[in-house]
């Protein structure tokens, strides 16, 4: 009897060892996979912020080094003819010469889980009379599988120094030695039977800026560069771009921007129309989906002092 109560206490002890060793060997797994979780969460909103602040910068800098001068004087420029009421110099007047700094346009994006979004932008131009910058919506390459209805990615038509016609596409947010504003007037001014006009919405139906006319435009001096390369360990892109129209000083002697882009990954659902602009990962994802999105808006303010 003793021998078998005995046999049974060691059963007892053993099961609830191994009960012991399977709850410590749960725990030390949950614990490693929220750490590594934790980690990459934190390698991707480094990466953001990162990323971010460096475009900051980037354009900070641009805007600095332009030109303080009227855009309402750029108006006269481009349409030195024209002085009626109703002509493409007051078109450009009363919209305060906006097209000549930013333009961006808007379309339709089904997400993967079948959500429609409407009035989505997908890309735009930022002319800041130095660098200008063109990006296309990291919904043209989001990994789940979202759709931009109606439009196709932005490209850039051009001359290099040498002559030679250029096309850059396929880029995120390609930057552009253009201080002459060349790519916003590629699409803000435009002949309409036979005669210039200030067309208000540049961006309406045509995703090429083309520059390569000589004759009107000069020559790219510098290789365009796309700020956010596409490779293996860059999976971020700009969602939008806006800009608000340039506040000028009442002497003209220097130009107020405020500007403000959202930079997010190509993972996650990304949904910028949702408030708080939150990543949201169809059903079929597991939740580690979440460790590699994030989405952060950057708001930035500058002035130009340039001659």
């Amino acid at each position: 009897m003793k021998k078998n109560a005995r046999a049974g206490f060691t059963l007892i002890e053993l099961s609830l060892s191994l009960v012991f060793v399977g709850i410590l060997s749960i725990m030390m797994v949950l614990i490693i996979s929220n750490t590594v979780s934790s980690y990459r969460r934190g390698i991707t909103l480094n990466k953001i912020n990162t990323v971010g602040m460096d475009l900051v910068d980037d354009m900070r800098t641009a805007v600095q080094n332009s030109s303080a001068g009227s855009l309402l004087a750029e108006c006269v420029r481009r349409f030195p003819d024209d002085a009626t009421k109703n002509g493409p110099r007051n078109d450009c007047e009363t919209d305060g010469g906006a097209n000549f700094v930013k333009m961006t346009k808007y379309a339709s994006v089904t997400l993967a889980d079948g959500t429609n979004l409407s009035n989505v932008p997908v890309y735009g131009v930022f002319c800041t009379g130095t660098y200008t910058y063109i990006w296309n919506s990291g919904y043209f390459e989001e990994k789940t599988g979202a759709k931009v209805n109606g439009a196709s990615a932005a490209k850039l038509r051009y001359t290099n120094g040498d002559g030679t016609a250029v096309v850059a596409e396929n880029f995120r947010i390609l930057k552009i030695a253009d201080d002459s504003r060349a790519v916003c007037r590629s699409r803000a001014v435009q002949i309409v039977n036979g005669s210039p006009r200030y067309v208000m919405n540049g961006l309406a139906e045509v995703n090429e800026f083309d520059i390569s006319d000589t004759s009107k435009y000069n020559p790219v001096s510098e290789a365009p560069v796309d700020l956010i390369l596409k490779d293996s360990d860059n999976d971020l892109a700009i969602y939008d771009l806006s800009v608000a129209s340039p506040a000028e000083s009442e002497t003209q002697e220097n130009v107020f921007y405020a500007a403000s882009f959202i930079l997010g990954t190509l993972e996650g659902g990304i949904d910028i129309t949702a408030k708080g602009r939150s990543c949201a990962a169809p059903t079929d994802y597991g939740n580690e989906f979440f460790d590699y999105c994030a989405i952060n808006n950057f708001s930035f303010a500058v002035q130009a002092n340039g001659n």
